[in-house]
């Protein structure tokens, strides 16, 4: 054994030194280690710091936020609030109580219009990285989803707690000032938060358990408790081996209007699985290379990628169609092989749940048996329905299932998780479907709202994206709207009104419905409903959801549908087709398709309502109208006015968009000058290029009235005559008005001239000329034809309507309503609103 020497004279082997070594530095590696175990997470993320004098004090969830540091982002911008910044931050969720928290949620109130990129320990609940947070967002724990109690653990600091560190991009904050979320608080059932203290780049806060909560009574659960949204996902394994398990998806619809048609479901695989068989569902890809070339052909070096289903990241699954559900190989699976169709439990129980398996196989680290881990960012959508958004998968209790054998056991899924995805509301122009409006006692439909469904795909250079649509004919809603464009122009140029340059776009929407005020009587009123499929394909268990507001508890019945009220408060009835009428068949060519233009698929019905017991109901204001109305539980996009009933002009409601924006407002300071006034009356609404051309195109009928709003002590209104306007010659008017406010009656046929008591006003063009029509009938008033439909006598109901065999236009030429509902005059009033001088918007009662 070879030796060596020391300045002691002793001889020491060196197997003996080597030995020494390990001794003296073995008790330094473990005083490490154990420091580190003890140690609290500093608020910037870091270990092994002293615990923050706060959470010492806290008894209960401590929560603490640190912003790290930020970097200005490409592109550079002058204005700071246009800027984006490139930040890091730390978040920590602490139990340092006596309670166990499971499920822990944790809000976080960003307000500098943040962008969540990605975030290690946890998982946003709102949605997919990259996440807008500026309204703020939910973390959940992710994969530590419940926060132990330091007295169960012995004080484990992985086991209590969690870290969150959180990388984005922020807008609208200077240099030198730290943006700071507005909130910090946990928002799991039972909780209170104080608000949170901030000092410096951190805040902090100690949550506490309600005394006065009541706790829900129910089986105690291992895990966190399971929710309830609009679609219900859970991820079942129910078998494990070493290196694959199989796995259960089950997809309940719990929403009375939600429904999902051709449902394609993507998730992510974060740790580098594969699918290599389904039953009841596919995927739309399956490229053996790719397999090949993954980390899965690297390990699986002699597995057959040929017969694997997907390797993809991303896969895309689909429901398999109705004549597989008997494949020995694919199917024979409950619940599956529906096309992909999940109806509302309102309509069918049996059809509101899809299910499929998969066998997954793993890749180190994780062959073990019980390293299971779910997929990650999970997104739902089918072809026209509501959007939804997906949480997290959140670890649950097992599934409980029947035992196959027949024998009244019950059987336990290895692990779940749940996934709860939510409708969210579409935005504007984002919509997959529109409603027209139109009304008896108005002779112009209102179509669907321009680019309701989006204009992305259309050449928008060729067309204006942000213009209202031209009021229609009713027969012109049956074509496609690139054959409407002539009947538009012939229909504006018949009730003379102005026609602009760039027609409006197209709604581009492949289901609209309109919705037809019938009928308006003492007892009751009747409204009618046509449904248009503009797609090549049919929809199976078609339903349309109108809400109606004031109106809805006075629902009787519907003719050619089955109607059904949706609870809690039944002022939502769903429609949907009746026995063997079903189908909502697709778009198909005209009878002469050289010259025809296609004709929709459609189903149409009336629908009675009462007005017992119902104050205040007024249906040409509105309340005849629906305020939501769904297809297929897609939120149809709804036109911004209705029709207005008016005997004098029937074309009120182009008015509304003016209306609206002067609504509320002081006209005084936002038009301190006519002359600013009328620059913004001639860019307010596309069918209003000015006042004066309006009143020079438009019809007025004697008994109408104007009324004139100004400011007596700067201007004045005088009516002339022809010369005098051409001119603005103020020195002999025939009437002289300047009393701030006056109303004008129209009180025979002919021209009015009216012009500004200022001369330089007059002179800048603040003058108008009304044209009032002569009356055929030689009478004061206007009269209307006799109506449609006998009123029902005093004191009876009116009679059902027929059940429609045919369809029928979804409007007709406007009849008078009956006269218990008729006002008391008939003329129309129509005020002129003179902001600083004269004139600015018309509004038509």
């Amino acid at each position: 054994m070879k030796v060596i020497e020391v300045k002691t004279g002793m001889k020491i082997p060196w197997k003996a030194r080597y030995s020494l070594t390990l001794l003296i530095l073995l008790p330094s590696v473990l005083l490490l280690c154990n420091g580190q175990d003890y140690g609290t997470p500093t608020e910037d993320g870091a270990g092994g710091g002293e615990p923050p004098p706060e959470m010492t004090r806290c008894n209960g969830i401590f929560m603490s936020y640190s912003f790290g540091s930020r970097e200005t982002e490409y592109p550079h911008v002058k204005n700071v609030t246009a800027q984006s910044w490139a930040f890091k931050s730390s978040a920590m969720i602490v139990n340092v109580g006596k309670e166990e928290l499971t499920g822990w949620q944790m809000f976080i109130g960003f307000r500098h219009k943040e962008l969540i990129v990605s975030a290690t320990g946890a998982s946003p609940v709102d949605g997919d990285y990259p996440l807008d947070a500026s309204n703020g967002t939910t973390f959940v724990g992710s994969p530590n989803t419940d926060l132990k109690t330091s007295i169960e653990t012995a004080g484990d600091f992985t086991q209590i707690s969690t870290n969150i560190e959180i990388t984005g991009t922020l807008f609208g904050v200077a240099k030198g000032v730290t943006p700071m979320p507005r909130t910090l608080k946990l928002i799991n059932d039972g909780w209170e938060c104080p608000a949170a203290k901030r000092k410096g780049s951190s805040m902090n806060v100690c949550c506490k358990r309600n005394p006065k909560f009541k706790v829900k009574t129910g089986p105690k659960t291992k895990f966190a408790p399971r929710r309830h949204g609009d679609l219900n996902i859970v991820y079942d394994v129910l078998q494990s081996f070493g290196s694959n398990y199989l796995a259960q998806v089950t997809i309940d619809n719990e929403n009375p209007l939600g429904r999902l048609d051709r449902w394609n479901l993507t998730w992510e695989w974060t740790r580098g699985e594969i699918i290599n068989t389904m039953r009841g569902a596919y995927t739309y890809k399956r490229d053996p290379s790719e397999c090949l070339y993954s980390r899965a052909g690297q390990y699986y070096k002699d597995l057959d990628f040929s017969q694997v289903m997907n390797c993809q990241k991303k896969p895309a699954i689909s429901d398999l169609p109705p004549e597989r559900k008997d494949d020995n190989v694919t199917g024979k699976l409950p619940f599956c092989c529906k096309n992909g169709t999940l109806l509302p439990p309102l309509m069918d129980p049996s059809k509101s749940r899809s299910m499929f398996q998969l066998q997954v196989f793993k890749l180190p680290p994780d062959l073990n048996r019980t390293a299971l881990y779910p997929p990650q960012h999970w997104k739902i959508d089918g072809v026209l329905n509501p959007q939804y958004k997906c949480g997290p998968p959140v670890r649950v209790d097992p599934s409980q299932f029947p035992d196959s054998s027949g024998l009244p056991a019950v059987t336990y899924a290895i692990a779940s998780w749940q996934i709860v995805c939510n409708i969210t509301k579409p935005k504007a122009q984002a919509s997959r479907c529109c409603v027209s409006f139109s009304a008896f006692y108005n002779s112009s439909a209102i179509p669907c709202n321009t680019c309701a469904c989006g204009c992305n795909d259309i050449d928008t250079t060729t067309c204006n994206a942000d213009r209202n649509p031209l009021l229609l004919p009713p027969d012109a809603l049956l074509v496609p709207f690139d054959n409407r464009t002539l009947k538009a122009k012939a229909w504006a140029q018949q009730n003379h009104m102005p026609i602009p340059k760039k027609l409006p776009c197209p709604d581009n929407c492949g289901v609209s419905i309109n919705w037809h005020v019938n009928t308006d009587y003492r007892d009751g009123w009747t409204a009618r409903l046509t449904v248009f499929n503009w797609r090549d394909f049919a929809f199976e268990d078609w339903f349309v959801a109108v809400e109606m507001g004031k109106a809805g508890p006075g629902y009787e019945n519907v003719y050619s549908f089955n109607g059904t009220r949706v609870p809690p408060n039944n002022r939502t009835v769903m429609f949907q087709g009746l026995r063997d009428m079903n189908y909502l068949v697709g778009q198909v060519n005209g009878t002469r398709p050289l010259r025809d233009p296609p004709v929709p698929g459609k189903q149409q019905s009336v629908i009675s309502f009462k007005k017992k017991n119902i104050k205040g109901l007024n249906i040409p204001e509105g309340d005849g109208f629906p305020t939501k109305l769904f297809f297929n539980g897609e939120e149809c996009a709804l036109p911004k006015h209705f029709p207005k009933k008016s005997l004098g002009h029937r074309h009120a409601w182009c008015f509304d968009a003016v209306a609206e924006e002067l609504e509320g407002a002081d006209v005084e300071k936002i038009f301190p000058t006519l002359e600013s006034l009328w620059s913004v009356v001639q860019k307010v609404g596309p069918f209003l290029p000015g006042l004066k051309l309006w009143a020079e195109q438009s019809r007025f009928q004697v008994g109408d009235s104007l009324l004139f709003v100004y400011q007596p002590n700067q201007d004045s209104v005088f009516q002339v005559t022809r010369d005098a306007y051409d001119s603005c010659n103020t020195d002999a008017p025939t009437a002289k008005f300047a009393d701030g406010k006056t109303p004008f009656a129209l009180t025979h046929s002919g021209p009015y001239y009216f012009i500004s008591g200022n001369k330089d006003n007059c002179n800048k063009n603040e003058k108008l000329v009304v044209i009032v029509m002569a009356d055929r009938n030689g009478k004061t008033t206007s009269s209307s034809s006799p109506p449609s439909q006998a009123p029902a006598p005093s004191g009876e109901a009116a009679p059902s309507p027929p059940i429609t065999s045919n369809l029928e236009p979804p409007a007709t030429t406007p009849t008078q309503e009956t006269p218990n509902n008729a006002a008391s005059s008939s003329s129309s009033f129509v005020s002129a609103l003179l902001g600083a001088a004269l004139a600015s918007t018309l509004f038509l009662h």
